[in-house]
């Protein structure tokens, strides 16, 4: 039985009938997905001896897990600083996490990869874009996509790296290239093509408390299906 992909259009639906349906609120589910990203990311900083964490966030919610992921990184005791592309919208779960960063007092500033330098003892999560990009990386986020392509530290994207098209697998530009990517529930499609693999690096899965039985209900898949916390080796 193969492992479960979904499609750009699957992952936006569960996400919305989650909501709908189980009443499942989206600022627990972006909890969830940060938690999730800092289980991942503080066990590759720890592999390989990374002190400091930067977070660079979009203006949607695949940045609004990054300033969750953030704050729960502080709440750890941990160095870290959030590099953002913009805020996002009032009233947002996005903005929400956004507001408790600033409030704790977690350093954050515009992205502007002329001021960010990174070596063996940084790990960057990649929070900028999600699944909803289409197009190539413009501007700030080509810049970092570029710096960090030439750096040393190591790189966990949250859900897609940044740049790579989450249902084709194509990398209309500049991509940011992964050690690790932290996929909500699991791969998006266009992760597993060949030619993303040196972007997306290795995959895991991430569990955001949306219930087995009602993903592949809602997928008419069957239930011996494996859903979430799953590792998917090179």
């Amino acid at each position: 039985m193969p492992d479960l992909t979904l499609s750009t259009a699957e992952a936006r639906r569960l996400d919305a009938e989650a909501m709908k349906r189980l009443q499942l609120p989206g600022l627990l589910l972006m909890e969830h997905a940060a938690m999730g990203v800092v289980r991942i990311a503080r066990a590759e900083a720890s592999s390989h001896g990374c002190r400091r964490f930067v977070v660079l966030a979009g203006r949607g919610g695949n940045g609004g897990d990054g300033w969750a992921a953030a704050r729960l990184l502080h709440l750890a005791g941990l160095t870290v600083s959030v590099h953002h592309l913009g805020l996002p919208a009032e009233g947002s779960d996005a903005h929400i996490n956004l507001r408790t960063a600033r409030a704790m007092g977690i350093p954050n500033r515009p992205l502007d990869p002329a001021e960010l330098e990174f070596d063996a003892e940084t790990l960057v999560v990649d929070a900028m874009f999600g699944i909803g990009l289409r197009g190539p990386l413009e501007g700030p986020s080509a810049g970092i996509a570029r710096k960090l392509a030439d750096s040393s530290a190591r790189v966990v994207a949250v859900d897609v790296p940044s740049g790579l098209d989450a249902e084709t697998g194509a990398s209309p530009g500049e991509v940011v290239r992964a050690d690790v990517t932290a996929t909500m529930i699991a791969p998006k499609r266009g992760m597993l093509v060949v030619d993303a693999s040196s972007s997306v690096g290795r995959i895991e899965t991430v569990d955001i408390g949306i219930p087995r039985d009602f993903i592949l209900e809602l997928l008419g898949l069957a239930e011996t299906l494996p859903v979430g916390d799953t590792v998917d080796q090179d």
